[in-house]
């Protein structure tokens, strides 16, 4: 950011977790977000254009056109990403704001034993990250309580993990990300999933090399090798890598991809997209 407040087109990018590739062509196609040009000819972005970015990049997110999102107001933008009023989101955003762990905690349990684990993951833990990312984008909250939030959501995953055990026929799946991919929340959601359905789960995390988990795969003899692709992780280069790890992968493994950004990759052969990695 300059003196200004305006920032360049990188770090636009390293805000809102869009690509330079898709910034360019929403203000090609939409004619937003506007840019200003600098005597040397390098665009700048307001911090307005910044914070309406935010909003269309989780719009899309969650399944919306692109189209759709550069023609909404700010206000339609809120209502596409949080269309109703959720109590036990806006209980957890109490916590998120007062930065109140053992609240978040006991909220996180509560919902949790309530409503099992698929309405859990689907009707809280993915909308409350919708409801923090909305708050981030309007300076209500500050990058810290992102941060703590996702940690504890991540801690609270993993021990739910544990809680269930492999069941004989349910197969074997590595779950992992792609290289350059940086976002947990949604493989922490899909491992769960897969471990409450009766499957061993192994799980490499994210930003994992294609010849390692290739390798993995063949080591651990897993079924299906479920890789999770964030909303922030699409287009070609995402589907690059794929094409690469499903030629890498051993005779018989089957390749799957879901999560947000997933529905936004053009149909890669040989390889499923499933619901079972639709959350986060």
């Amino acid at each position: 950011m300059d003196q200004t407040g305006l920032r360049s087109i990188g770090e636009v990018c390293a805000e809102t977790g869009l690509t330079v590739d898709v910034v360019r062509a929403w203000e090609r196609r939409y004619g937003f977000p506007v840019s200003q040009r600098l005597p040397t000819g390098h665009r700048r972005y307001g911090k307005d254009v910044v914070a309406r970015l935010k909003l269309m990049a989780q719009a899309v997110a969650l399944g919306h056109k692109p189209s759709r999102a550069a023609g909404a107001s700010e206000a339609d933008l809120r209502k596409l990403i949080l269309p109703g009023g959720n109590n036990r989101v806006e209980a957890l955003f109490v916590g998120v704001v007062a930065m109140d762990s053992d609240l978040i905690r006991q909220l996180l349990r509560q919902n949790m034993l309530e409503l099992g684990w698929e309405p859990f993951l689907l009707q809280v833990a993915s909308p409350l990250l919708d409801r923090v990312g909305i708050a981030w984008a309007d300076g209500e909250i500050g990058i810290h309580h992102e941060h703590l939030i996702s940690e504890l959501l991540e801690d609270f995953l993993r021990t739910l993990r544990q809680e269930f055990h492999s069941q004989p026929g349910r197969g074997r799946v590595l779950l992992c990300t792609l290289p350059g991919e940086h976002h947990r929340l949604g493989l922490l959601m899909a491992a769960l999933a897969h471990a409450a359905l009766g499957a061993r789960t192994e799980v490499l995390g994210e930003d994992v090399p294609i010849a390692n988990i290739a390798e993995a795969a063949a080591t651990l003899k897993v079924d299906k090798v479920a890789v999770s692709v964030s909303v922030y992780f699409t287009g070609e280069p995402a589907r690059g890598l794929l094409l690469e790890l499903r030629e890498r992968l051993p005779e018989g493994c089957r390749l799957v991809i879901g999560g947000k950004g997933a529905a936004r990759l053009r149909q890669v052969p040989g390889i499923r997209k499933t619901k079972e990695l639709c959350v986060g």
